[in-house]
């Protein structure tokens, strides 16, 4: 029972919000805007999906799937004008919706397992929830950056009421 309300949360927030919030902001920039970074201490948005791609594929491919390790970090951040969008919006799609399957078909007992991803020792349920939070943490600076380049809202609550109290 509580894998199961863990896989719906992930699914939930990596997949429904971030890969949807992600897309958006994908569709919102051109192929020159996807590259932009303001100094050499800030991610430009393509670079962003680049590591959200690697980390993914490294936390829950690898240390849930037991894939083989094939990320390479530094490249991560280091590539410029590698990707087109399009590409880009294939990628983190891909690697979010391999991700998902092989949550859904965790255990309670991988969840519970210790396993070791990049230099840490972990639980599955810790690597789930690192995933959801980092993956949220970067689609927030996704978010961010493709509001202050084009000077236009994202609409993600387009048609709600957020000030409604019940």
């Amino acid at each position: 029972m509580i894998a199961t309300l863990i896989q719906e949360e992930f699914e939930l927030r990596v997949k429904e919000e971030s890969l949807t919030r992600i897309l958006k902001c994908l569709d919102m920039l051109d192929e020159e805007k996807i590259w932009f970074s303001p100094n050499d201490h800030v991610n430009s948005v393509a670079n962003l999906v680049l590591h959200l791609s690697g980390n993914i594929r490294q936390y829950i491919q690898t240390g849930i799937g037991g894939k083989e390790d094939i990320r390479n970090r530094d490249l991560e951040f280091s590539s410029n004008e590698t990707h087109t969008i399009k590409e880009l919006k294939k990628k983190i799609s891909e690697t979010i919706n391999e991700a998902v399957e092989i949550v859904n078909a965790c255990s309670e007992e991988t969840m519970k397992s210790t396993m070791e991803v990049q230099c840490f020792s972990m639980t599955g349920i810790s690597v789930l929830i690192h995933v959801i939070e980092h993956t949220s943490y970067h689609t927030g600076q996704i978010t961010q950056m493709t509001k202050w380049l084009v000077d236009q809202p994202t609409h993600y609550y387009e048609g709600l009421d957020l000030n409604q109290t019940s």
